[in-house]
């Protein structure tokens, strides 16, 4: 993760080396694989079904280690999200002449698994002025309700221990009994929304 973190610092440019260095290596690796499964396409589409069943929750875990990390930082590493669901829906067919669709499982597994990396960053870009309204942009956008997984975001967040215990009291509050009742929107949180929209323009355009 230390590879990770360095390389998140005060701008959003293009994608990363690090994530450029996975897309390089799935690229010649996977073709590769391919032509030695040649004969059988089942266990082929069997192995692009496992690595992404291993890599995504791994890239997960990796991403919850960066902690904690600025709005750029978590933009960046947006992007790179973007990036590299990309690479994983289109790794069946990836360096082949022929572009084949993958398997709608293989394709419910990456866009689960990879909206979900996007959603956690989302979140640690969503303005905190607000407890409550925060919990409760976290119950709404993820349908996780692992209290583990809630520290982990407040960690990459950077707030404070004490923050921490009243937030999470929060969000067991809002999973076991409803969402709790929104607050009122600060000057912050609506700026905080429109850097993520424009992120998400910025994403199309590369894409």
């Amino acid at each position: 993760s230390s590879g990770i973190n360095a390389e998140y610092g005060d701008t959003v440019g293009d994608q990363s080396a690090y994530t450029t260095a996975i897309t390089t290596h799935l690229s010649a690796t996977i073709p590769a694989v391919r032509d030695l499964l040649s004969n059988s396409r089942k266990y082929f589409t069997n192995y692009c079904l496992k690595f992404a069943d291993s890599f995504i929750p791994r890239y997960v875990s990796q991403i919850f280690r960066c902690k904690p990390v600025s709005t750029v930082g978590a933009e960046q590493l947006l992007l790179d999200t973007h990036s590299l669901k990309t690479i994983l829906l289109q790794l069946p067919s990836l360096g082949s002449a022929v572009a084949r669709k993958p398997s709608p499982s293989y394709t419910k597994v990456v866009s689960t698994g990879m909206v979900r990396a996007e959603m956690i960053l989302k979140l640690v870009m969503a303005p905190s002025e607000s407890h409550r309204t925060f919990v409760e942009s976290y119950v709404n956008l993820l349908s996780d309700r692992d209290p583990g997984d809630f520290q982990r975001v407040l960690e990459m967040k950077g707030f404070k221990r004490a923050e921490q215990v009243e937030l999470v009291e929060l969000f067991r509050k809002a999973t076991n009994c409803g969402a709790p009742a929104p607050d009122e929107g600060t000057a912050a949180g609506d700026q905080d929304s429109s850097r993520i929209r424009k992120l998400e323009k910025l994403i199309k355009k590369q894409f």
